[in-house]
């Protein structure tokens, strides 16, 4: 076994090209005759010098033989590659398995069996097969890929939604830990790790295609009809300065994180969990302002005509309000303001589960009013708001008293004009409970410095803030305070994909700081949540209701192995197959009506 190099020239352009393979000396009728077992490409991986080490070692790997001397580890490691390459190409199906073929039986040496290159196929297999179910591989071909960027594509999606991490630990695992290259057909040792940052930027200008083609194949797939649009919009941190990203601007960051730059994501999403539109916006977005964009941009949705828009409070503006009624638009939402008044059309009346005890009430309103308010109490809300007033009250206290004691100190701030600023920089930090408090400032004689600051706490307006009572507001009015209350809740959907996009799915934090590379990240992101979607509303019409992350947990153990064995004449078995489905793992299968058989089981004799 050797490897020979062949260089042909191009008679056109004059290039000349070369080319490797590994063959072997076989004898034949017609005498000795040279046979190509693997063509290794342009660029074996070592020096023309040590061509005949590296086939040496391939053909000890193969037979299974040990060397005295052993290779160099570089040899060792590129050899094993190139044997798990002749492996899967010169294997055939075994199809001797099936009941109504005759059984194949071999004699090998028992002692001699070893398995190697385990790698997981359950969950990568369950993603392409979602993929496959919404005909994402023809529709990445139609918008122009190859077929390396659909395999790319593929790759960087279902890592997304099966082992979210960056770029160069996702590229790892599609190159030694996962079976999804064999899945797919492709080997992804063969591209560069600038390929997989790549493949986002190329699916970035198809965003918009393919998102109406995403929503209109999972409508028609799944044969739903939709009347509500949730919106709703969330911001993702950054590491970094990202100073060439015009996105990325501080603002008020929903975890807290308000000395990194961020990136909003706003997206429009159905009352089943599918999404409809994804926009991403600056980090300081104005939230009331993004409305009317997106959704205009609903109006070409076949399946979705005039839905009613579900919308929190961040949003619910007068002037979007008005905008909806003047494009007869329906709408519920979360009042920004109170209700114009508090007089009740009845008592209050038990609105949500047992989990979400909730009563809610119409308020009276006049006959010709184009509106309904709902005036809504939550005890859990109520309990979550008397924690959060008593932790502001302490936390504007204590600042306070820090302000207070340094009037004692030798070098302590004393001046009056000082001190007014720092108390008014407080009550400014501390807005959302600073109403509630009167602050007195007792000043000397000469009124130039401050000798004692005193408050005391309105318990009136205390009383009226974070109460865990709240109002919604709406033009459906012909619609109960009970059918009210339950379509504004379909709202939580979105809030439950902005959760499940950041803790499962790595959408933050952000490490990229190319403006592109930000958008790409996320748009992948958004694209893994769409198979991930498919797989888990089909379970849930058949009952199942998983979380993704058991799903991945009960269906990540399934793997891919080689079993190879010394046979009676000396050559090596071959066998290369996937563990069997067992258990809750068959269940989930028959669920989603897809095979659990996995590629089948290959084999070949060297």
């Amino acid at each position: 076994m050797f490897i020979k190099k062949t260089t042909k020239t191009d008679r056109t352009t004059g290039k000349t090209y070369c080319a490797h393979h590994l063959v072997e000396s076989v004898r034949t009728a017609k005498g000795p005759r040279q046979r190509i077992i693997l063509y290794m490409g342009a660029d074996v991986g070592v020096p023309e010098s040590e061509h005949g080490q590296l086939a040496q070692c391939i053909s000890e790997l193969l037979i299974g033989e040990q060397c005295i001397v052993r290779h160099p580890e570089h040899i060792e490691r590129l050899a094993q590659q190139y044997v798990s390459q002749m492996v899967r190409r010169l294997s055939v199906p075994d199809n001797h398995s099936r009941s109504d073929e005759p059984a194949e039986f071999a004699h090998i040496d028992i002692n001699s069996v070893e398995q190697s290159e385990p790698r997981s196929v359950g969950a990568e297999h369950l993603m392409l097969e979602m993929a496959r179910q919404l005909k994402l591989p023809e529709q990445l071909a139609k918008l122009g890929l190859s077929e390396t960027e659909r395999a790319t594509a593929l790759g960087s999606i279902i890592a997304r939604a099966v082992n979210p991490d960056s770029e160069r630990s996702t590229y790892a695992w599609l190159r030694n830990e996962s079976g999804l290259g064999e899945l797919l057909d492709f080997d992804f040792k063969k591209i560069s790790l600038n390929k997989l940052y790549q493949i986002a930027d190329e699916l970035l200008p198809f965003k918009d295609t393919l998102e109406r083609y995403l929503e209109d194949v999972e409508c028609k797939f799944h044969g739903y009809a939709s009347t509500l649009a949730l919106y709703d919009l969330t911001n993702v941190y950054m590491e970094g300065q990202a100073k060439r990203n015009s996105k990325a601007k501080f603002g008020v960051a929903k975890e807290n994180r308000n000395d990194c730059r961020l990136v909003t994501l706003a997206l429009v999403m159905n009352e089943h969990g599918f999404l409809h539109r994804t926009s991403i916006l600056p980090g300081n977005a104005s939230e009331p302002k993004t409305l009317e964009g997106m959704i205009k941009s609903l109006e070409c949705h076949q399946s979705l005509s005039r839905p009613t828009i579900v919308l929190d409070a961040g949003i619910a503006t007068e002037a979007n309000l008005l905008w909806l009624r003047e494009n007869r638009y329906s709408y519920i939402v979360s009042a920004r303001q109170d209700a114009p008044s508090l007089e009740l059309e009845g008592d209050l009346e038990p609105v949500g589960d047992t989990q979400n005890l909730v009563k809610a009430a119409l308020i009276k309103s006049a006959d010709d009013s184009e509106e309904k308010w709902l005036y809504c109490e939550s005890e859990a809300k109520a309990i979550v708001a008397s924690q959060m007033k008593q932790t502001f009250r302490e936390r504007f206290e204590d600042d306070l008293k820090k302000i207070a004691a340094s009037l004692l100190k030798p070098k302590g701030r004393k001046k009056y004009q000082k001190v007014v600023e720092r108390i008014g920089r407080l009550k400014e930090k501390h807005k959302r409970i600073s109403g509630c408090y009167e602050v007195n400032v007792m000043v000397s004689d000469d009124g130039v410095t401050v000798t004692s600051i005193t408050w005391k706490a309105i318990e009136e307006k205390l009383s009226d803030k974070l109460t865990g009572s709240y109002f919604l507001r709406t033009n459906l009015t012909h619609l109960g305070a009970k059918d009210l209350w339950q379509l504004y809740n379909t709202l939580r959907q979105v809030e439950d994909a902005f959760r499940f996009m950041k803790s499962s799915l790595g959408l933050r934090p952000v490490y990229h700081q190319l403006e592109r590379r930000v958008d790409g990240h996320l748009w992948i992101t958004v694209i893994a949540y769409h198979l991930i979607q498919q797989c888990l509303y089909q379970l849930k019409q058949r009952g199942i209701q998983y979380e993704w992350k058991t799903v991945r947990k009960i269906i990540r153990s399934r793997a891919r192995v080689t079993t190879q064995a010394k046979m009676e004449d000396g050559k090596r078995l071959y066998l290369r197959s996937s563990t069997k489905a067992e258990g809750e793992q068959i269940e989930l299968y028959k669920a989603l009506g897809i095979s659990p058989q996995i590629l089948g089981t290959r084999k070949t004799v060297l």
